[in-house]
């Protein structure tokens, strides 16, 4: 008799956790809906084919492109984010989805270049771009973010620099976030935390709205955006089927062998010619003595922001050899 009474309190203790397994996901699903039904186009595909005619901040939007905003009930604002969905993509087939987080300054329409749209068209893709809350908001990352780099005192044709008439290679780094996003709030600490509420939202808005395959969302971040990408996936590592840093600020981290990033694929890609990201190859082989499944590869010729368009070949072939682990 007491071993029944046992098992029935342990069956009922199963039931209940189940009951609140349930009602978190119908809540989620709710809050779903709800983002969805305050969302709005502010700016449809203006081309069925390749341009750049529009702007968010200094980033330039391929004409495929289409540019929303919903309501971000945290603050009572109106947050944008960008979607792009592949003509390669059908109502009734299940399609892949790859969630874009943009480096310090930018903005959801940094991956929604030329390059990257091409990429995602070519592959079958939908690819949303999340605004992350503000420019500079690390998308739930903790960490310091370095303001804008300082000119060079000694660099030819600075003040009180060198007077050579060699001039350095342009760099195509800018911060181009503009007057965008979230602005209510400026508590750096909340802003990371509706940094990573916003992304998660946008995500969730999709989710409920296309028809996603589960078994292929996929996680790419620029710069901060990368640090970001990382912190996302380490804490919602249970949604993704691979991850990709592109040129990822991954000082701040404490990597360890218990980490579950460790069992997603994960590609570190950078340009050679980057003077802003440093160490990601040491990054890389430390995550590889800790058992991680990281790829890297360091591209020639290109620079911070050079790489986030040079990469996207690579960026879509990693994602498309890999499909969610069961």
């Amino acid at each position: 008799m007491l071993r029944s009474k046992k098992s029935l309190f342990v069956y009922v203790i199963i039931g209940v956790f189940i009951m609140i397994s349930v009602t978190a996901q119908n809540a989620f699903a709710d809050m779903a809906d709800d983002n969805l039904a305050f969302s709005k186009v502010t700016s449809p595909p203006v081309g069925k084919t390749a341009g750049e005619s529009r702007r968010t901040g200094m980033d330039p939007v391929d004409d495929r492109v289409e540019l929303r905003e919903y309501l971000f009930t945290d603050t009572g604002e109106m947050l944008p984010y960008a979607v792009f969905i592949s003509s390669k993509v059908k109502k009734d087939e299940k399609a892949p989805l790859v969630l874009a987080l943009h480096g310090f300054s930018g903005n959801h329409g940094t991956f929604m270049r030329r390059q990257c749209v091409d990429e995602a068209e070519k592959n079958g893709y939908i690819m949303i771009g999340a605004m992350g809350y503000s420019p500079t908001g690390p998308f739930g990352m903790q960490m310091r973010m370095p303001g804008p780099p300082k000119i060079d005192a000694e660099a030819p044709g600075a003040p009180n620099g060198s007077t050579s008439s060699a001039k350095p290679k342009p760099k195509s780094f800018m911060y181009m976030g503009g007057d965008i996003g979230g602005k209510k709030e400026k508590d750096p600490a909340k802003v990371t935390e509706f940094s990573e509420k916003d992304t998660m939202n946008v995500l969730n808005i999709a989710l409920k709205e296309f028809n996603i395959d589960k078994d292929r969302i996929y996680l790419m971040g620029h710069s901060m955006g990368g640090g970001g990408a990382l912190h996302i996936a380490e804490k919602y590592s249970d949604i993704w089927a691979a991850v990709a840093g592109v040129a990822p600020a991954t000082f701040g981290f404490d990597w360890s062998a218990d980490m579950k990033l460790k069992n997603l694929p994960l590609l570190i890609i950078v340009g050679e010619d980057d003077t802003l990201v440093k160490g990601a190859e040491q990054v890389a082989d430390q995550l590889k003595s800790l058992d991680f499944k990281v790829e890297y590869k360091s591209m020639p010729g290109l620079d911070h922001g050079e790489i986030i368009g040079g990469s996207m070949p690579d960026v879509f072939d990693f994602f498309n050899r890999h499909i969610k682990a069961k």
